[in-house]
């Protein structure tokens, strides 16, 4: 595999970033996973106007650089046709700050580290290294301020694995006893590298024989699973939780809605309790990754309008000419 890190294309087993970085101490960053079809990135302008608006909620500096160029160096590197690629920006590797377990000493740019870390030279006090600016702020990343570099990382991985009789009859979720994160403490409308809330929803639904986990918000109103959106279709209105609800504005959410009225259904984002949900006649998952994925039933509540001829099967069938025509 193939990767590229600031500025360079290496094997993936070449690429290292520091320890220090602040993706990797506090999930200080963002991401964004693109779609792969027919070898060329899919809704990338689309992805890339969401990670602009994700660094700026976090103040993240963006590089300027030349995206659907890399995308399509690292899908050509790598010989993709068909798969995923996750861009990642992180805020690079940390000089101390209020935030940093180190304190500077004697000297602009030095950090004090434990002794643990004796990889570096020891100097003024027992078990205690002076660490060069150089290793904690200057040189490694992209565009950054105040010394401080962003790290630029992209990489490919295939698409998630969804069986033919899956993407036909349709998945099962469960509700978590996670909840989804509210958006007044968490920039919930950014991709953070801080996905824990996600992956412990994704986990306790594996652990259920799900194929995701449907979380709801603080107040018991439904969000969204922990890799996808969720819609819902009852009476020809497709609804959808609102953005205000801590759910991501997906890509694929955002396509889906443009393409609603054409298929004669009224779209609708809002604030729903899961026992509205259950009442629907369809539901089904969107995602870069799943694309349009039909829910057969959540903890045993079943959705007696999913057939051949469903909504679902049209918007499925709408989806895939816009992604082939995306592709192209």
């Amino acid at each position: 595999m193939w990767v590229y890190l600031n500025n360079r294309i290496v094997q993936a087993e070449r690429a290292r970033v520091s320890v220090f970085d602040s993706g990797f101490l506090y999930g200080d960053g963002v991401f964004e996973t693109v779609r792969v079809h027919d070898g060329r990135p899919v809704w990338l302008d689309r992805h890339l106007a969401r990670i602009a608006d994700a660094c700026k909620q976090i103040r993240l500096p963006l590089p300027d650089k030349p995206w659907l160029a890399i995308f399509q160096k690292v899908i050509d590197k790598n010989r993709m046709d068909h798969a995923l690629i996750r861009l990642t920006l992180s805020r690079g590797p940390m000089r101390p700050s209020p935030l940093s377990p180190f304190s500077e000493k004697e000297g602009k740019g030095q950090a004090i580290l434990p002794s643990p870390l004796s990889a570096f030279s020891e100097k003024e006090g027992e078990g205690q290294a002076i660490l060069p600016s150089p290793l904690v702020g200057e040189g490694q990343g992209e565009g950054g301020e105040r010394g401080q570099t962003t790290t630029v990382v992209l990489f490919h991985r295939p698409l998630p694995h969804v069986t033919p009789s899956q993407r036909r009859k349709g998945i099962r979720l469960t509700l978590t006893t996670i909840r989804r994160l509210s958006p007044r403490s968490h920039p919930t409308q950014a991709k953070t590298l801080n996905y824990l809330n996600n992956l412990l929803a994704k986990r306790e639904a594996a652990e259920c024989g799900a194929f995701d986990g449907l979380m709801v918000t603080t107040d018991g109103y439904v969000a969204e699973c922990s890799m996808n959106n969720v819609f819902f279709i009852k009476d020809r209105t497709l609804y959808t939780p609102s953005l205000a609800c801590g759910v991501l504005p997906g890509i694929t959410r955002g396509v889906v809605l443009d393409m609603a009225p054409a298929l004669g259904l009224q779209p609708r984002e809002g604030r729903y309790r899961p026992a509205f949900l259950y009442k629907a006649d369809e539901c089904f998952l969107t995602g870069s990754g799943t694309g349009i994925l039909p829910v057969q039933a959540i903890d045993g509540h079943s959705f007696p309008g999913q057939t051949a001829r469903s909504h679902v099967a049209a918007i499925q069938t709408r989806y895939n000419h816009l992604l082939k025509a995306h592709g192209r």
